[in-house]
């Protein structure tokens, strides 16, 4: 499989790209940090698991690789910033790119999944929860991330 057909936008592709069961790993890919979530290997849950302040892209990706290995992941789930009109702009050019990079290095089925007001969503659940602005800066994207996967763990099992 090349890396242009690991990828795609069709969770009905990439669920007939990956076994029946096994865990995923949900991203949230930002510009300073990636949240992180895994499923348990049914894919009836999603679990917060960490968020990689960003350095070095192979660093990076050496301890999401590990992440990998560690919990035994068949697919990766990357939101994917689509806009108002749920079109993809520059951010989610960007996104697509270092996905692409990733995967050069990973070459796990992708699927890239809308995450439009995911982050939004999660501060104003955190908030109401009156959890404070550092609190809430260590845990948004790897709550992000869930938020993202809980998504698709929701549509597969409907």
């Amino acid at each position: 499989m090349n890396k242009k057909n690991l990828e795609t936008y069709d969770i009905i592709i990439f669920l007939k790209m990956i076994p029946k069961l096994g865990s995923f790993m949900g991203l949230d890919l930002g510009e300073k940090r990636i949240g992180i979530s895994i499923s348990n290997k049914e894919r009836t849950v999603a679990i917060s698991y960490k968020t990689i302040h960003r350095a070095k892209f192979l660093q990076d990706m050496e301890i999401i690789k590990k992440y990998i290995v560690e919990n035994k992941i068949v697919g990766l789930i990357v939101g994917m910033p689509l806009n108002l009109k749920g079109e993809r702009g520059k951010k989610a050019q960007s996104i697509r790119r270092l996905s692409q990079e990733m995967n050069n290095i990973i070459k796990l089925p992708l699927l890239f999944w809308d995450e439009r007001y995911s982050t939004q969503a999660i501060n104003k659940m955190m908030i109401n929860e009156d959890l404070s602005r550092d609190k809430r800066k260590l845990l948004i994207d790897q709550s992000a991330a869930t938020w993202i996967l809980e998504g698709v763990i929701s549509t597969i099992n409907t």
